[in-house]
């Protein structure tokens, strides 16, 4: 047979392989309400417009931070390396599909011995190119091995971009975290400073026999119990920070956090749309229902161990006697062509059970894919639910913490004027420092419930 006889029975061979056993893929139904509760149809919006973290966290100083959490966080690093990993097997998986042509030289000494007195040796030296055991993919096995490997690549790229979503809110929490902490410590320094003042004010009332010992043991008390807070923040600070610096990735040396009034940062809002625009904006989402993809081609692969593989191997070349003449005119050459058609006998059973694996597998898929869209579904929910009652909340300490101020300034002068006693005093004090640092807790968690959203909300 012709070289070009072998090379057009390779192609055709080839052009009538990739028949494929997948199962029709339908997106599984989401397992949600079309609206959030509270949420009128009218006042949704059904497209998902971008959301960026940068227009999403306009704080300058935040976006420094984020910035460098992106570049240099190592959870993000192993995620990318992650996307590296899954694209170099999809690569090795679809080069199956393709023969696999090798050269080689080679080189033949042989002696046979016909009788005591007569033996007969020779030499052979051999140079050609060949494939060996490539599948003729009739029926689309090793093309649905290659679809599973692509769909499991892409699920990987969308599990990095949550990655990357969950690190913009964590590195914005802890930076909310950062300023509540910086604020309590101030309104701890100041709280300290005018119980020391009442502190010598009431020894020395009390060495003018005007106030009794009493008096001043729980001016001592508050002083004490202001320390003690102060302290407290000052270690959750450093734990904080800490946790700040493992989100950036960087040394504490280089990291320099800039640190504002807890109202002066300000993030900003997003539409919530409808339940279904998580379907496109969820990394998460989108990585669970590519596995799912990639679950419902191995069944494909499944379906097709049952029939024949026709596995081909061939070898076209030269051969002589003579290595300086192998690529001479007197040269001679040589061509082998062996197809092997592999039919399944005895091997039902393994086949049997491998199919049933994979679709078990495509079950847990769609179950897994169904749970991360209620959890996302939830996740909204739990931010939705719980903004209003926080601003009202807000609202609420933020009057108590002005009534208590007030209150302790007319305390103060009735004080003066023996009209009130020293503990009533004490009592309002405690109440002014307990209503102003509630009042930055309902801040800080108003931020949190913020940036939360932006992670529910799929990030970009």
């Amino acid at each position: 047979m012709k070289l070009s006889r072998l090379t057009l029975l390779l192609g055709m061979l080839l052009s009538i392989s990739g028949c494929s056993m997948i199962p029709e893929y339908f997106r599984p139904a989401a397992p949600v309400p079309e609206t959030y509760p509270g949420q009128a149809a009218s006042d949704a919006v059904t497209e998902a417009p971008p959301l960026t973290w940068q227009s999403y966290f306009p704080d300058a100083d935040l976006q420094k931070l984020i910035q460098v959490g992106l570049e240099h966080n190592r959870d993000l690093k192993t995620a990318v390396l992650r996307m590296d990993e899954a694209k170099a097997t999809y690569g090795i998986q679809k080069a199956d599909r393709l023969p696999t042509v090798q050269g080689n030289l080679a080189y033949d000494r042989s002696r046979t011995v016909f009788s005591s007195s007569q033996a007969f040796e020779a030499e052979l030296f051999r140079v050609g190119v060949g494939i060996s055991d490539y599948e003729v993919d009739i029926f689309g096995r090793v093309k649905s091995l290659s679809q599973a490997a692509l769909e499991q690549y892409l699920a990987v790229t969308e599990n990095r971009q949550a990655i990357q979503a969950t690190l913009v809110t964590e590195i914005a929490t802890q930076y909310v975290n950062l300023l509540t902490i910086h604020a309590q410590l101030k309104l701890a320094l100041q709280t300290l400073e005018d119980r020391k003042q009442t502190l010598q004010r009431t020894q020395r009332r009390f060495e003018a026999g005007l106030d009794q010992i009493l008096d001043v043991k729980a001016a001592q008390i508050q002083v004490e119990q202001v320390q003690a807070q102060y302290a407290q923040w000052q270690r959750q600070l450093e734990t904080t920070k800490n946790a700040l610096y493992l989100l950036l990735g960087e040394p504490a040396q280089r990291t320099v956090f800039t640190v504002k009034p807890l109202q002066a940062l300000q993030l900003g809002t997003a539409p919530t749309g409808l339940p279904s625009t998580l379907l496109t904006r969820r990394a998460d989402i989108r990585a669970a229902e590519h596995q799912l993809k990639a679950a419902n081609a191995n069944i494909g692969a499944a379906r097709a161990a049952f029939y024949p593989r026709l596995q081909l191997t061939t070898n076209v070349g030269l051969v002589n006697s003579e290595f300086s003449k192998l690529f001479s005119d007197t040269g001679s050459n040589y061509w082998a062509f062996s197809p092997q058609l592999v039919i399944p006998i005895f091997n039902y059973g393994r086949n049997k059970a491998n199919l049933n694996l994979a679709e078990a597998r495509q079950h847990i898929e769609v179950a897994n894919y169904e749970k991360t869209i209620q959890t996302a579904f939830r996740e909204v929910m739990d931010v939705l639910s719980t903004r209003t009652a926080i601003a009202d909340e807000s609202a609420s300490r933020t009057r108590l913490s002005d009534l208590e101020s007030s209150r302790l300034q007319l305390v103060k002068r009735k004080l003066d004027q023996g009209l009130v006693t020293y503990l009533e005093l004490l009592d309002a004090q405690r109440s002014v420092l307990d209503a102003q640092s509630q009042a930055l807790q309902i801040r800080q968690l108003a931020l949190q419930n913020q940036a939360g959203l932006y992670k529910a909300l799929g990030g970009n």
